[in-house]
């Protein structure tokens, strides 16, 4: 056992109002009653000091009073006979004060006097004949006599009289004990009601607070404020339960109930089988003019089921429910009971059971007296019929009459051993209804009519050898033994040679002294953590840091390595101390926790916890962090000026602070520290009396980080990850992070599968399985929620749960669903859910006149929906889930549909991305639901219509593992539409080459821009054709080589762009040079246009490629998990997004505009030139006439701008639209855009009566050629 372990267990508390002595080690007794770890001879001794009494006198008193076995260390065995004990007691000064000490409170003391003592018992404990106390602080109890500066009493007055025999001094004390209840701990004055947060006691100037008020413990002297019904409800304390019919609100602290009628219930919290009952378990509630409970309105319920059924009470009218259920004493509608007036057993009619009349003894057959329900039990009290009372039916037959004619105790002869239930069959049949009287446990939920499903025999799947035996770790108390001298400490002898031997105390943080007998000041912190990201471990260095000055020096620190997985959600206690003893009064400290990434000691974040009250001694503070997924960036409005360092803010104030680099420290980072006693591969955060903190990596411990440690081989089974938390615990240090679907300490056992079909509904994109293990329990036991996402294109999800299940309730886009319900608990299942698996809202299946009335009336009519809908499996209402059972009756348990699943901090899903969790403080699931622009599975990559590429388009569309010929149709589609444009573009190409091979095709500009097009367009097109099959390929076949995908991420899209964006250059520069051929005619220089695009064709591709550098540093490769794909992305920041949308743009719409204008130029300048303007038909007629010849100029310009346009509009106006919604749009509009490069020979030569010679030209010359 570490010291650790040791350190904390002092901080246990027990409950106050149980009233018992806390023993250290989570043990806690009545006062004065035995520790296991012996911490109460300890007390004991303390009590037995010698004072000023002779020492024959302490040793007989002391062992005479049996306050303990020894006294001063000699054994009271010694004192065995009486003339022993009266030669020490000669020694005594009387009247003798023992405990030399106050024995409680710190003012009540002991005195004997020396005729009791002559009187005494060596069997029994020695009283004392006096019991005295500080007058001004018990002010209540009035004084007998003074002795000396002691206010005093008699014993006999306190609880100690003549005719009461104790065996041992907690005894005494017991007795005493009562009588200073209402006692002040302290002297204070001028104390007024002003302060409303106090209660003045009765009869005495004791004054509490009000949070103390009906709390279990008597804090008064008159027990008044364990009385105070009216006041306690006008506090408005939220932490109080209000009883039935009574304004008596009690303390949720006090583990008793002390209403008269059990705590105030709501109608939507009561369980299904207490309503109808017979007992009545909610108060009557005015609704609409009537009052409604548990118990009204109950003539249609089905008073035999499976709850009532065999429960020993009578919840028919005629007690069908308990007909054959135990041993046949009387005919059938007759309740046996014991008469009241005979004692005999009689068999009572029917009519006469609930009648009012008390004719059974106890009221046995009137239920509605004496009937109590609490949590767990129903009570069937026994009533006094002449006092009017119910005693409960732990106090029949104990011995005392509680019933005033003791009636209670008249028919109980050997009653406890007769009533055992091994003798049962034995009784006779008065002794055996006598019997009956006691405590009945609530019937547990029960499946033992469920309609089950699926049925075993078809769906069982594929059942598993191994036993899934969960393993729970306890921070066990052992046989530790703490040790009398250190206290605290361990003790360890220390070997000086020889026979000489020294006792070594080795202190826990909180104490110190060579006995470990004084205490440290400190600060106790309790740390909880919890974390959205589940897989990598944490390193987590918590420091005690002076805050009021520029040095900021560091007390002391703590450090630890934090496994989500294995620590979310559990405590973790750590102490830390000042560097001086005592610390600084003047000065103010704080808590400083700073949070780095184990695998790379990445900064993630920070926190300040700010002490208070800084004369405590002891500051004791608990907190619940929550890590962030990512480091916490630099802040751009900081006030700070930070030297050596960044400027950040803490994730828990509006506060910045400095971070520093390895080396320095203090408030602005400016002070030098020496960090080389630190390993190369840590890092330093600080330094405490010049010796650095370093954290280290996975893989190496220390406080230098010099020591390696790597995991045993093969400690993880079933490729689990192996992560060392504490090199401290040589036995515990590794903890193994295993796959889904395995658990144990050594990811050794499979986990219980479920997997669940969806037929014939909607495929959801994620589900909730609600998994319940048992029905041991009044309710269900819900074993946990998992949050599940379903693949793309799979309509089957699976969930590993943690151990076999009964019950499972699946939630699918707003629907609830019954996969799975059975008897015995399951293991592996399959199952399928469809409209049949439905838990139908109850507003589909009752009339409006049934909707109409109050819920707690409604429920009495839930079993007509199982009894009219044969098919019905399920339906819920607002709080409860209920089955049908096979004989047609509802069985609902309770249910919370208002359960959110929403993540707690907003610090996981980015862009605006929906975070849901399966549970609220340590979820297991973790996912994203992104808005339409964003995907991913924290929706960090955009997608939006001017950035989508094919890997977009295609990613959810092509399906793993599945062969090209059963893929969807829209990869067949789109394999078919890119082939076609690769022949056809591949052709146009070629023909549109040859035709500016001719010499006098290269004669201006715009020849040499086309014959660059013609082979541009070629690679565009054949580049398209290889990126869509890369990607086909590489998505249906996972196994590629992770190079492979990278290069082709990389460099196959970045060169589609370039040679697509170079295309669209060259038409718009064509359409350019045509303008300035219009504007200039016949003065149009032909070599200086040749010079111009010379430079334009060099210096393009270099232009264009600098445009999309980013795409090289920013595209890359993603691991989805969930999918279990790899992606092929962009993922940049928010300006990089910016400057890249921008580009695309440019590089789009810039050529878009350019032939728009040439072609609206070219048109209105030929006219304007030729025509003159005489009449509206003339001006149409010359108008199409040059049109017509200068046609060249005008088409491809045209064209080109009608092809442009659907991309455009699906670019601007087709908003954030997720690409699997609509993927023809995209996949049309993306392909669109590729066109002019297919079909260059048709834009650009066709329409040219020029460019069509000249291209007849060079094919009768390559014909011949080919022909000579």
């Amino acid at each position: 056992m570490g010291i650790s372990s040791i350190s904390n267990r002092h901080k246990y508390a027990c409950r106050p109002d149980e009233g018992l002595f806390p023993c250290g080690d989570e043990q806690c007794v009545e006062d004065f009653d035995k520790c296991q770890n012996g911490r109460h001879i300890l007390l004991a001794q303390s009590l037995s000091v010698q004072g000023y009494l002779p020492y024959d006198c302490l040793i007989a008193v002391g062992c005479l009073s049996k306050i303990t076995d020894q006294v001063n260390g000699v054994s009271c065995e010694q004192f065995v006979n009486l003339s022993q004990v009266l030669r020490g007691l000669e020694t005594c000064k009387f009247p003798v004060q023992f405990p030399t000490i106050p024995v409680f409170l710190g003012h009540v003391r002991l005195l004997y006097h020396p005729k009791q003592i002559l009187n005494i018992s060596l069997e029994s404990a020695l009283m004392s004949d006096y019991v005295c106390y500080d007058e001004q602080l018990c002010d209540f109890l009035k004084p007998t006599f003074y002795h000396r500066n002691l206010t005093c009493r008699y014993g006999y007055e306190m609880g100690l009289g003549s005719n009461v025999a104790v065996n041992d001094w907690k005894s005494i004390i017991d007795l005493i004990k009562p009588h200073f209840r209402g006692c002040i701990t302290r002297h204070y004055h001028n104390v007024t009601l002003h302060y409303s947060s106090l209660y003045a006691c009765k009869n005495s100037s004791k004054y509490i607070s009000k949070y103390r008020l009906i709390d279990g413990i008597s804090d008064c002297a008159l027990n008044d404020d364990e009385q105070v019904s009216e006041l306690s409800c006008s506090l408005n304390h939220p932490f109080r339960l209000q009883c039935l019919n009574e304004n008596h609100c009690q303390s949720i602290s006090l583990l008793r109930n002390i209403c008269q009628f059990g705590k105030q219930n709501n109608f939507d919290d009561i369980l299904f089988s207490e309503i109808c009952d017979r007992v009545t378990d909610l108060s009557p509630m005015l609704i609409n003019g009537r009052n409604h409970s548990d118990e009204t309105d109950c003539e249609n319920w089905q008073c035999n089921n499976i709850y009532t059924r065999c429960d020993g009470f009578w919840s028919c009218p005629h007690g069908e429910d308990e007909e054959n259920c135990t041993r046949s004493i009387c005919p059938k509608g007759l309740l046996p009971c014991i008469s009241s007036n005979r004692s005999a057993l009689i068999c009572l009619p029917a009519n006469q059971v609930g009648d009012g009349i008390i004719d059974c003894l106890g009221a046995s057959d009137e239920i509605e007296y004496c009937r109590e329900s609490n949590a767990n039990y129903r009570t069937r009290g026994f009533y006094c019929q002449n006092d009017r009372m119910c005693v409960q039916h732990r106090e029949l037959c104990d011995g005392n009459q509680d019933c005033l004619e003791g009636e209670d105790e008249n028919f109980c002869a050997d009653r406890l051993q007769l009533c055992e239930e091994s003798n049962f069959h034995n009784l006779a049949d008065a002794d055996y209804v006598f019997c009956q009287i006691g405590s009945i446990r609530k019937p547990s939920f029960s499946l033992e009519t469920a309609s089950i499903y699926p049925p075993l025999p078809i769906v069982q799947i594929n059942p598993i050898n191994n036993q899934l035996n969960e393993q729970y770790i306890y921070s066990s108390p052992g046989k530790f033994s703490q040790s009398n001298i250190c206290n605290y400490g361990l003790q360890v002898y220390h070997w000086l040679g020889l026979d000489n031997i020294s006792i070594v105390c080795f202190c826990p943080p909180n104490y110190y002294g060579d006995r470990c007998q004084f205490q440290n000041q400190r600060v106790s912190l309790t740390l909880r953590l919890g974390l959205v990201e589940r897989q990598s471990p944490y390193a987590i260095v918590v420091s005690l840091v002076e805050d009021d000055d520029n040095q900021q020096e560091v007390h002391s620190s703590h450090q630890l390595t934090y496994l989500p997985k294995d620590g979310c959600g559990r405590s973790v206690n750590m102490y830390l101390l000042y560097s001086v003893r005592p610390k600084n009064n003047s000065k103010n400290y704080s808590i400083h926790i700073d949070a780095f990434d184990k695998s790379s000691l990445t900064y993630i974040a920070s926190w300040h916890l700010k002490l208070p009250f800084l004369f405590l001694p002891v500051h004791r503070l608990a907190v619940f962090l929550t890590l962030p997924i990512s480091r916490t960036l630099r802040q751009s409005h900081c006030p700070l000026q930070c030297y050596k360092g960044t400027c950040v803010k803490y994730l828990n104030e509006e506060r910045f602070f400095c971070l520093c680099d390895s080396g320095w420290s203090g408030a602005q980072c400016h002070i030098q520290i020496d960090c080389s006693s630190c390993s190369s591969n840590s890092i330093c955060v600080g330094s405490i009396r010049n010796r650095s903190i370093c954290v280290c990596p996975l893989g190496t411990f220390g406080p230098r980080c010099l020591l390696d440690q790597s995991c045993q081989e093969n400690f993880c089974a079933n490729n689990g990850r192996c992560v060392m938390i504490d090199e401290r615990m040589i036995n515990d240090s590794y903890v193994c992070i295993c796959p889904q679907s395995f658990v144990g300490i050594n990811c050794e056992q499979i986990k219980p599968k479920l997997e669940v079909f969806f037929q014939n509904i909607e495929v959801p994109s994620y589900a909730y399985a609600f998994i319940y293990k048992d029905a041991k329990y009044i309710q269900p036991e819900l074993l946990h929620i998992i949050l599940q996402k379903v693949k793309m294109f799979q309509n089957i999800i699976t969930f590993y749960t943690r151990s076999p299940f009964r019950i499972v309730i699946l939630k699918a886009d707003y629907n609830y669903y019954l996969a799975v319900l059975q008897q015995n608990e399951s293991k592996n299942i399959s199952t399928a859910i469809g409209p049949t698996q439905r838990c139908v809202p109850y507003q589909k299946l009752f009339s409006s006149e049934l909707l109409a009335l109050p819920r707690i009336h409604r429920l009495k009519s839930y079993h007509i929906p199982c009894q009219n809908n044969t098919e019905l499996q399920c339906f819920i209402d607002e709080s409860y889930m209920c089955l049908c059972t096979v004989e047609r009756h509802s069985n609902c348990f309770l249910f919370d549909f208002n359960i959110t699943f929403v993540c707690n901090d907003d610090v996981y899903c980015e862009n605006g991305g929906i975070c849901l969790q399966d549970t609220y403080e340590c979820p297991e699931s973790i996912l994203c639901v992104c808005t339409d622009c964003f995907f991913g599975n924290r929706c960090q990559f955009y997608a939006k219509g001017i950035g989508l590429t094919l890997d977009d388009m295609l990613r959810y569309a092509i399906q793993p593992n599945v062969t090209f010929t059963n893929q969807s149709i829209i990869v067949q589609s789109s394999a078919a539409i890119i082939m076609f444009l690769f022949v056809v573009g591949l052709l146009n190409s070629l023909l549109t080459y040859l035709a500016f091979r001719h010499p006098n095709c290269r004669q201006t500009g715009s020849g040499m821009y086309l014959h660059v097009s013609s082979i541009v367009s070629g690679l565009a097109i054949t580049t398209l054709a290889m990126k869509f099959w890369f990607v086909v390929i590489t998505h249906i076949y996972q196994s590629t080589d992770r190079y492979i995908l990278l290069g082709g991420c990389i460099s196959i899209e970045i060169a589609l762009k370039l040679f697509l964006y170079i295309s669209n250059w060259l038409n718009a520069f064509v359409a350019i040079e045509r303008v300035i051929t219009v504007i200039k005619g016949i003065h149009f220089n032909k070599s200086k246009s040749k010079f111009i695009a010379r430079w334009i064709l060099r210096l393009s591709p270099f232009v264009i490629l600098g445009s999309m550098s980013h795409e090289f540093i920013y595209r890359g490769l993603f691991d989805d998990y969930e999918e279990q794909r790899v992606w092929c992305i962009l993922h940049y920041s928010q300006p990089i997004q910016n400057y890249s949308t921008i580009i695309q743009l440019f590089h789009f719409i810039v050529p878009f505009l350019m032939n728009l204008f040439s072609a609206v130029f070219i048109i209105f300048s030929l006219v304007r030139r030729r025509v003159v303007i005489q009449t509206r038909q003339r001006y149409a007629q010359r108008l199409l006439a040059q049109l017509e010849r200068h046609k060249q100029l005008i088409v491809s310009p045209i064209v080109l701008v009608i092809l442009s346009v659907p991309r455009l509009l699906i670019t601007l106006f087709s908003g954030c639209v997720k690409v699997s919604r609509s993927p023809w749009l995209y996949l049309l509009g993306y392909l669109v855009s590729f066109i002019p490069a297919v079909f260059v020979f048709i834009i650009f030569v066709l329409p040219s009566s020029t460019y069509k010679k000249l291209f007849r030209t060079m094919i009768i010359r390559w014909r011949r050629r080919c022909f000579r």
